[in-house]
């Protein structure tokens, strides 16, 4: 009976959330081209609430109970999170006008690689070093007033132990305007002691996407806690990623300790 619940849900909760998707990256297509001719300012404002929407209505589909503390940044901002679960994109899209950096490996996913590229996720090639150059100027051409910047600066997601050493080569652009970064942390707890977080949720080493999302599709509610931290400002991108890893440290609530 258990088992027959959980696999309805998660059939339930993939269809609804596929038709969400599909029809938000289609608005948002449709906003991109239109809003271009008629008003241009108002292709990233119409993106941004769409996208709200649609993180509001998925953390309802996918059980996800999204708490903060602390106040979100506005644009124009250059923001860095943890990185733990595709799934971090919710409540970070769920409170902040923003667009991620992410690895150029998801613009090629099916569906999802086409439905990122119409949000306008900037892609980056982290096996190219040339690339890192080209999107720091790509970061200098879409930070704006009505739009800021989401960066994972540990490089991959982990099952949230700690938060991993920063990468500080995509913080140039903040270091060399002397900008002042923002920080937040994100944590996951699972209620289906079956299935926890730092497995069920987080999304890291060798895990299949596939097999890790219907299982995550099973849990009946996740509790989502997203804390904004200080910004810190340093004109030096290294120091800079330092200061900030052990800034996120400070917010981060553990998943799981070195046990597990």
């Amino acid at each position: 009976m258990k088992n027959m619940i959980e696999n309805t849900r998660a059939i339930l909760r993939l269809i609804l959330f596929f038709l969400l998707t599909l029809c938000t990256v289609i608005s948002v297509g449709i906003g991109n081209i239109l809003f271009r001719f008629i008003k241009p300012s108002m292709v990233t404002k119409w993106k941004n609430r769409i996208i709200t929407i649609w993180a509001s209505l998925t953390a309802n589909i996918m059980g996800l109970n999204i708490s903060s503390e602390g106040l979100p940044p506005k644009p124009p901002f250059f923001l860095v999170s943890n990185h733990l679960s595709y799934m971090d994109v919710v409540p970070l899209w769920y409170f902040l006008d923003g667009t991620f950096i992410a690895k150029s490996e998801i613009a090629s996913w099916p569906f999802f690689g086409w439905g990122t590229r119409t949000l306008g996720v900037l892609f980056i090639n982290r096996k190219l070093q040339g690339d890192v150059r080209r999107m720091n100027n790509r970061v200098e051409e879409t930070i704006s007033d009505s739009e800021g910047i989401i960066l994972f600066p540990e490089g991959t997601s982990s099952k949230g132990e700690r938060v991993l050493p920063f990468n500080s080569s995509l913080l140039n652009y903040p270091a060399e305007k002397e900008m002042p970064v923002s920080s937040t942390a994100i944590s996951y707890c699972s209620v289906d002691a079956d299935r926890p977080a730092w497995s069920h949720v987080c999304w890291w080493g060798d895990m299949a996407f596939l097999p890790h999302f219907w299982e995550l599709l099973k849990i009946k509610r996740v509790d989502v806690t997203i804390s904004f931290g200080d910004k810190i400002t340093g004109n030096n991108r290294k120091e800079l990623a330092k200061q900030l890893q052990k800034e996120v440290s400070r917010l981060f609530v553990p998943i799981v300790d070195s046990k597990n």
